[in-house]
């Protein structure tokens, strides 16, 4: 940060016009936490860089749009350690328009100079072009802890509520950086912004996850029958939201994708719709298992899904019924087999059940099978740890050896010698 504070002063000082809109084109396309960084080592002063007095620029004179050059010493001189000259630079920067003067408005807004900062406030709240607001807006979110930055991300908000700023809004919504977009989402679902079209849209297939949750939230608000298609949501928090959205009395049958879903907050919101009307899961774990068992052509997902499922909640009965899928030929199954069979084996069961799986081409079952076998460290075959620590995996390796150390650790309290 030293050094580029350096460089821009030295560029808004004594650099060519090509350097100065350079520097204003590439601090334009930077994180707002780029400008709070900078603002910050601007109060400290380096011996390695040069004075700033040598290389202070002035601000750009008021009155009509600063051409580049002048925006990049308006912009320079509103991160000066002198307050004076600060406020200059806010006077100057009120005169320009773009995303970068509202960025650099929105930072002296929590000036520690109440002039400063109240000038430039004042400046920030007329800011309301599309392309502005989502510069001053991820500003506002990154000094938004600082005392001097309370109630002002809600005025600015407040202004942006007006009817007539529903442009900003969008652009707010759309933007790229991902606070600012959930910013933009959650002021445009207040304001009415999202029919159920765009709502479903956004729920189902946006790349942010709190975006998809809001929106599913506010659909499931206005709509709850829209459940049902929500539960084919990428998004594992929009499930979660559509499983307990579902009516009381849902069949069990409608829950069985949710009860061998992949996420585990899914399943384990679809077991407790089970629990409040007082079926227990593990009966419908047991016969699903058993029917997706019988049906060879079968979606291993599903298989694999119940599996885990039944091993979080059943008991070391199920063992009998998990059995037979450790050797399936698909490795999800497989996986999925061995973490429930290590979950509800009994101690004894877990060698004889886990210990020919440990050589499986598959390292998701290999680590799933030395994570069983820690429970019984003692009772591990030499032969099987010797295959642990000498995978290529470095996770199943880690494993093995906490196993041998466990070993060494139960023979050295024993007096007794590892064979």
């Amino acid at each position: 940060m030293r050094a580029l504070l350096a460089r821009l002063r030295e560029a808004a000082a004594q650099g060519s016009p090509q350097t100065r809109a350079a520097a204003v084109e590439a601090l334009g396309r930077a994180p707002a936490a780029l400008l709070t960084l900078l603002d910050r080592y601007a109060r400290v002063p380096d011996a390695g860089s040069p004075h700033p007095d040598r290389c202070r620029a002035r601000p750009a004179p008021p009155g009509g749009d600063a051409p580049s050059s002048d925006l990049l010493g308006a912009l320079v001189a509103s991160l000066d350690p002198d307050g004076r000259v600060r406020q200059a630079a806010v006077e100057a920067l009120a005169t320009a328009g773009g995303p970068l003067p509202a960025a650099a408005s929105a930072l002296r807004a929590v000036d520690r100079v109440p002039q400063v900062a109240e000038r430039a406030r004042a400046a920030l709240l007329a800011r309301t072009a599309p392309d502005e607001v989502p510069a001053a807006v991820g500003v506002l979110l990154a000094v938004g802890g600082r005392r001097r930055a309370h109630g002002l991300l809600g005025a600015y908000r407040s202004v942006l509520a007006e009817p007539a700023r529903r442009r900003a809004v969008r652009a707010l919504a759309g933007h790229a950086d991902p606070p600012v977009r959930r910013f933009g989402v959650e002021l445009a679902l207040d304001l009415g912004e999202y029919v159920r079209g765009d709502l479903l849209r956004t729920a189902l297939h946006d790349t942010d996850q709190v975006c998809r949750r809001l929106c599913a939230q506010r659909l499931l608000e206005l709509d709850p029958e829209q459940a049902g298609r929500l539960l084919w949501a990428s998004g594992a928090g929009v499930r979660e939201l559509a499983v307990s959205a579902l009516p009381a009395d849902v069949p069990a049958t409608r829950l069985v994708a949710p009860l061998a879903d992949r996420a585990l907050m899914v399943r384990a919101q679809a077991r407790w719709k089970l629990y409040q009307r007082g079926e227990p899961p593990a009966d419908v774990y047991r016969k699903q298992v058993r029917k997706a068992a019988r049906r060879a052509d079968g979606v291993p997902g599903l298989l694999a899904g119940l599996a885990t499922g039944l091993g979080e909640c059943g008991d070391a009965a199920d063992v009998e019924l998990l059995a037979p899928l450790l050797p399936d030929p698909r490795a999800m199954v497989r996986r999925a087999a061995a973490r429930a069979v290590g979950r509800l084996a009994r101690p004894c069961e877990l060698v004889p059940l886990l210990a020919p799986l440990a050589n499986d081409p598959d390292p998701g079952v290999a680590r799933e099978v030395f994570r069983a076998l820690a429970r019984v460290p003692d009772d591990v075959p030499p032969e099987t740890l010797w295959i642990g620590r000498t995978r290529t995996e470095p996770a199943v390796r880690r494993l093995a050896e906490r196993i041998g150390a466990a070993r060494a650790a139960g023979y050295a309290q024993s007096g007794q010698s590892p064979r």
